[in-house]
């Protein structure tokens, strides 16, 4: 049972943040992740560089999204620097100590919003994360898509302190109502008293005017194909679960080719299950316009042990199958292919080998940052180990653009009524981007699209600045109308 003492007095709302991040390992992973960090943190008292170069080395982690990783580790007080080096927190120390995950989980309460007030949420009656995201917005978080609660899920879970249920809710365990009685958690009213007490705008009660929309803009996530119809829906972590899962499942070798042909539908292509003799076990295809479009045959290996070798692989009946399907590229996709020979081989013969797990982290990475067909062809356009640092760049872009735009509209709501219209050099200025800051050019390109008729969320001109336009909600309705018709193409 974990210590009061050894929880700290959260911060003001205010000053707590809105975002969390993640680390790999799932849902269940968050914290054995969090405890090798630490581990290498008190052994090597590293900088705060040379501690993202360790995270991107040993998680396949991008150098942007490693950079971000250490910096959350120090913003919560997890990691503090003193004289260029890093070393655990007092509060992390004791977490590391004891191995109490309720200490680690209140310290992050402490400076994250919605941690501790999730937990609350959960104590009468298990919730989805719809519905958690939903009693967000009590609190003035209006998120645009699950992402922060599936995030905020992951610490909890890995802590044992919430439980999914098997109706796919989130359900509170005995454990996190004894975490709970020991934290101070924050009133959706005194949390929405807060942004009263701000110049933010807020929407007026029904039936009454509102002269300025709130401050964020709510964006309609797009939905995946429908799955074939022997298949139940599946989530991007229970389709990532059970990619892990069939990879080793050598008495049922159809269930990894099954999966493999959802992951590739999740991710956007059209994909085909054929198995059998002489023929591939999943065509790929993706629907790009004209010469755009590209096939792929995917051979998908399950191995019991848990290791893809050379010799289990047949490379001449993969490059029979491409030509058979006259495809332009040929993938492997198997758990932990390892060894020079299988990579060299794969080079030589112009296959892609992507493993079960990176497939399976792809699917997670999909549903926050969904790419196109032309992004993903990096998959597949070079022989041997697939390189996933572009796509990963490229989903980190995507997200960074759609944070961007948020923030944008969230200083337009902020400042115009003092300043009036903002240009995009006036408001480079205002934002906070610390990491990367946006050009000129690139917060313009963004506040032209939110000003395009089929978005509306601004208005103005590049010359005299703009103003938004009209409510989130309003948003929201446009892009989910043609989320919905282009779902239906």
């Amino acid at each position: 049972m974990t210590n009061p003492a050894d929880i700290p007095k959260p911060l003001p709302w205010d000053q707590r943040g809105k975002n969390i991040a993640t680390l790999p390992g799932g849902y269940a992973g968050y914290i054995d992740t969090l405890r090798e960090i630490c581990e290498h943190t008190v052994k090597q008292q590293p900088t705060s560089q040379s501690l993202a170069t360790w995270l991107q080395s040993n998680y396949q982690l991008t150098e942007g999204s490693a950079a971000g990783r250490e910096k959350f580790l120090r913003k919560t007080a997890v990691l503090e620097s003193t004289s260029g080096l890093l070393y655990l927190t007092r509060q992390a120390s004791r977490w590391h100590e004891t191995e109490d995950d309720g200490i680690l989980i209140g310290l992050l309460h402490s400076r994250i919003q919605f941690v501790g007030e999730l937990l609350a949420e959960l104590q009468d009656q298990p919730r989805s994360s719809e519905e958690l995201r939903q009693v967000a917005k009590n609190f003035g978080l209006n998120w645009d898509t699950k992402a922060q609660v599936q995030r905020r899920r992951g610490w909890l879970q890995s802590a044992k302190l919430i439980e999914p249920t098997d109706r796919g809710r989130l359900a509170i365990t005995d454990a996190g109502r004894d975490l709970l009685a020991k934290l101070i958690v924050h009133s959706p009213d005194l949390a929405l008293e807060h942004t009263r007490s701000h110049p933010l705008p807020r929407p007026a009660p029904e039936g009454k005017p509102t002269s300025t929309p709130k401050t964020t803009i709510l964006t309609a996530p797009f939905e995946q194909d429908d799955p074939p119809a022997d298949r139940e829906p599946l989530p991007a972590e229970v389709l990532a679960k059970e990619i892990r899962e069939a990879s080793t499942d050598s008495k049922n070798p159809d269930r990894l080719e099954i999966a493999v042909r959802d992951a590739f539908q999740f991710l956007g292509f059209d994909a085909e299950k054929l198995g059998g003799s002489g023929k591939t076990d999943v065509l790929v295809k993706a629907p790009l316009v004209l010469d755009d479009s590209y096939y792929v045959t995917v051979d998908a290996k399950t191995v019991g042990a848990g290791s893809l070798g050379d010799h289990q692989v047949d490379w001449v009946t993969l490059d029979d199958h491409r030509k058979q399907h006259n495809a332009d590229y040929s993938m492997l996709v198997g758990p932990n292919p390892s060894g020079s020979r299988l990579m060299n081989r794969a080079i030589d013969k112009s296959v892609a080998v992507l493993s079960t797990e990176q497939l399976a982290n792809l699917c997670i990475q999909h549903a926050e940052a969904p790419l196109g067909l032309e992004n993903y062809r990096a998959l597949f356009d070079t022989g041997g180990a697939v390189d996933m640092a572009r796509l990963s760049r490229a989903a980190q872009d995507l997200t960074r653009l759609r944070d961007l735009a948020v923030e944008l509209c969230a200083k337009l709501a902020e400042k115009t009524s003092a300043f009036g219209p903002l240009t995009a050099s006036q408001l480079m200025v205002m934002l906070d981007q610390p990491d990367k800051p946006s050009s000129v050019q690139e917060i313009q390109q963004v506040l032209d699209t939110l000003a395009s008729p089929l978005v509306g969320a601004i208005q103005g001109t590049a010359d005299k600045g703009y103003v938004l336009a009209t409510a989130p909600r309003v948003i929201q309705q446009r892009l989910q109308q043609l989320g919905d018709l282009l779902a239906a193409l």
